[in-house]
């Protein structure tokens, strides 16, 4: 697992994100895990999740190889509203260009077991390689990052701890192959399991996914020195 510590001035970029795409109606508000439409709420954190995974993918980039990876946080009209590809453009000594590859980041909770990827997204959207990234971000990170910017009441001082830094951990990797040759599709319906006891439920999905253990991952550091090579 790599870690990196991203900061106020990230955090603000993916909330600016965020709240572009829910004013431009950037994205479907649906929310499947609970048949309905998330509020503004939700919706903020999933993208800001989403938004910061990305940036903490490229910080490790720039921090542990010397590769500037650029994130888009662009918003654009029309059905297509987010570039194809997560890193728009690297910077690979002294070269500025576009990815040789197309990679995906992903953002997941600290109880995930599974890598999934939406079934049509995995067959519509050709990504080369998946990262797995967890952001730990407390539940009420909004109100955190606004409490040392309000005057609040003493009393509410002391019950919140101002937002200062995000902890990001990079889980690990895989290919498009990886899932291809040893994943699985696992359908609507379908109870996911526990990798460590079978016996135990863990989730029903809502639609199919292809995917496969978090344990399976690629983490060493020559699987990310070979990734980063083909950048």
């Amino acid at each position: 697992m790599l870690k990196v510590t991203l900061g106020l001035n990230e955090y603000r970029q993916c909330m600016f994100f965020a709240l572009r795409m829910w004013y431009s109606g950037g994205k479907s508000t649906l929310d499947w895990r609970r048949a309905g439409r998330r509020d503004i709420g939700d919706y903020m954190s999933d993208h800001m999740q989403g938004k910061l995974a990305e940036v903490g993918f490229a910080r490790m980039l720039q921090k542990r190889y010397g590769i500037s990876a650029e994130v888009d946080l662009e918003i654009r009209p029309g059905i297509q509203v987010v570039n194809e590809t997560d890193i728009k453009m690297v910077t690979v000594k002294g070269e500025r260009r576009c990815p040789k590859i197309k990679i995906d980041v992903k953002a997941t909770t600290p109880k995930s077991k599974y890598f999934l990827v939406d079934a049509r997204e995995f067959q519509n959207r050709r990504y080369d390689a998946y990262v797995l990234v967890l952001v730990n971000l407390p539940k009420d990170h909004i109100v955190r990052f606004i409490a040392d910017k309000m005057e609040l009441p003493s009393d509410l001082k002391l019950l919140i701890t101002p937002l200062k830094t995000i902890d990001v951990d990079i889980l690990g990797f895989t290919y498009r192959k990886d899932i291809e040759m040893g994943g699985k599709l696992y359908k609507a319906g379908e109870w996911l399991v526990d990798p460590e006891n079978p016996r135990k439920r863990l989730v029903q999905l809502k639609v199919d996914n292809y995917g496969l253990p978090v344990s399976k991952l690629r983490t060493g550091e020559e699987e990310w020195s070979d990734l980063v090579s083909k950048l």
